[in-house]
């Protein structure tokens, strides 16, 4: 009797260790490099990412650069227990292949996350189905040139010279000292979002000021609202040490913090909604379609919104129990906000650092918009400054704003020469900042291979402007035309800062559009001044985007 007993101990440890492992531990793709000691653990490479977040305050570009360890592109990591290993693609071509021409392959990732979370009938939020479609469609016309140019742009230029007249009293405030303007971008880009959004002010550059000025400090919606939209970044390293995420949404559902947020954030959003609701009712009762009222996305949207209701002869819908509108709203707010904020302060970092760029900047605005005062918005928008074109695109590449996007195998797959079965979530690095080890042609997809071949042939990384990738220099962004003249070639490098194809930035025209007038203006109102080695750090300290972990500037009217 106690034999078979023992016998059948054993095999139920056998069996129970068997079971164990295979639901616990990761289980790595065959043929893709991986951490062998990751995978002997439950928590996979959750300890390397803490301990390297630990040691430099980000993650998502050092575990990139296991790809030159194992001599491979391609490469997996173990995030969680019970889910598939991330893989992770480290090849510039090969993203840029994946985003914009394999999309039938590859969908958004909308694992359970920030997003998933705050604004989850957003487009941000959702896979690509028929009623993602209709809902881009709707709001497609926020990023329309025209609309963009007609209403937007105002609302940007009107922040770009708040954030002028901030600093100007910084200035005179610092006696020539150093001063921590990563909270000024912030204060900027939100305001300048928030009206493009909604078309009230939150005066937050403004309110600085007030204190600056007066040494009081002072509280304001603005301010309120301000704290309200950080609080999303600082989720994000919630979820990066998370050892199960969906326990982890659940408690941060219930926390104190997150319901005082959410709470100040609806009545805010409602109150805005229904105002406008009321304003565009009146005019709806006239002739017109009420085109010439817009003053914001919000309104565009909004107003259409009722047109169509009134047209059908249904009720006018309650706006504020529209939630795809809120969420695509909010999602304004959010994602142009931080990315923007972040993005200049690289700017300015990178600026100041290489002083030789800088000048042939600030020239190229002076010559382009000559007379001595600041150009207004519609000159700064319609006139092709080249330089200023490559500084935009350099500081883009050098930024890294958003280290990686994330995409899911739709089905079952090869990626540089690795089956990758369907419901893989891959990890894409977006920046080009380093040149990633080599892979023989044939393994690539036909469509990356077709796309080598109708650009020239020639491998990126083996052109002139692909080297010394850790400088600065906006002049690799230029190319000799056939009448020998120097031009700006925004092919010059893969850029997949955006993201690409179906499901890249949708606000794209809207960034590149802040980040043309806020660099004019700082450019052409300011010097930006060496600062000492204590305060120019190049540290990042990664959240849910990659801001720096110093951004000091010592400024001289220029």
């Amino acid at each position: 009797m106690e034999l078979p007993f023992v016998i059948g101990g054993i095999f139920a440890v056998i069996v129970l260790r068997a079971l164990v492992k295979r639901l616990f531990y990761p289980r790595p793709l065959p043929g893709i490099p991986y951490d062998k000691e990751s995978a002997k653990r439950i928590t996979g490479d959750l300890p390397s990412i803490a301990a390297i977040y630990k040691e430099v305050t980000e993650w998502g570009l050092p575990i990139g650069r296991r790809s030159l360890k194992y001599g491979s592109p391609i490469h997996q990591l173990f995030m969680n227990p019970f889910s598939k290993p991330y893989v992770m693609i480290d090849d510039p071509r090969e993203v840029a292949d994946l985003l914009l021409r394999r999309t039938k392959e590859f969908d958004k990732s909308v694992s359970a996350g920030v997003w998933q979370t705050f604004l989850p009938y957003s487009t941000i939020a959702q896979q690509t189905t028929p009623e993602w479609k209709a809902q881009r469609k709707t709001w497609q016309d926020s990023m329309h040139p025209d609309f963009l140019r007609r209403v937007v742009s105002y609302h940007i230029y009107a922040a770009a010279k708040d954030l002028t007249r901030l600093w100007e009293v910084r200035s005179l405030k610092s006696n020539g000292q150093p001063v921590d303007v990563s909270g000024d971008f912030s204060y900027a880009a939100l305001d300048a979002i928030w009206t493009a959004t909604f078309g009230e002010q939150l005066d937050l550059a403004n309110a600085q000021i007030q204190m600056l000025e007066t040494g009081k400090k002072i509280q304001t919606k603005g301010l309120d609202m301000h704290s309200t939209v950080q609080y999303i970044n600082d989720l994000a390293n919630i979820w990066r040490g998370s050892f199960w995420p969906a326990l982890t949404r659940w408690r941060m559902q219930r926390n104190p913090d997150y319901i005082r947020y959410m709470k100040l954030k609806d009545q805010e959003i409602d109150r805005i909604l229904l105002d406008a609701s009321a304003r565009f009712q009146k005019v709806l009762n006239g002739s017109s379609d009420g085109e010439e009222h817009d003053t914001c996305a919000m309104d565009l949207i909004l107003r259409r919104s009722m047109l169509a209701a009134q047209k059908a002869g249904k009720p006018v819908p309650d706006p504020t129990k529209d939630q795809r509108m809120r969420d695509e709203l909010l999602l304004f707010i959010y994602a142009g906000h931080d990315t923007t904020s972040t993005t200049l302060q690289w700017f300015v970092k990178h600026i100041t650092n290489n002083p030789e760029a800088q000048t042939k900047l600030r020239e190229a605005l002076r010559s382009a918009f000559p007379g001595g005062s600041l150009p207004d918005v519609a000159d700064i928008i319609s006139k092709d400054v080249p330089y200023l074109n490559a500084a935009i695109e350099e500081t883009l590449r050098c930024a890294g704003t958003v280290g990686r996007t994330v995409r899911v195998a739709t089905a079952d797959t090869e990626l540089l020469g690795h089956k990758i079965p369907a419901g893989t979530e891959l990890a894409l690095l977006t920046t080009v900042k380093w040149h990633s080890p080599q892979v023989p042609e044939e393994v690539r997809s036909p469509s990356s291979r077709a796309a080598l071949e109708k650009s020239g042939g020639v491998d990126w990384t083996l052109k002139p402007n692909a080297q010394d990738l850790d400088q600065f220099a906006p002049e690799r962004w230029f190319k000799i035309d056939e009448q020998g003249n120097e031009v700006f070639d925004s092919g010059a490098l893969i850029q997949n800062a955006f993201g690409g194809g179906t499901r890249g930035c949708f606000g794209r025209r809207l960034a590149m559009m802040e980040l043309r007038i806020m660099i004019t203006l700082t450019v052409m109102s300011f010097k930006f001044l060496p600062v000492p080695p204590e305060l120019n750090s190049f540290q990042v300290n990664e959240q849910l985007l990659r801001p720096p972990r110093q951004c000091f500037v010592k400024l001289e009217a220029a």
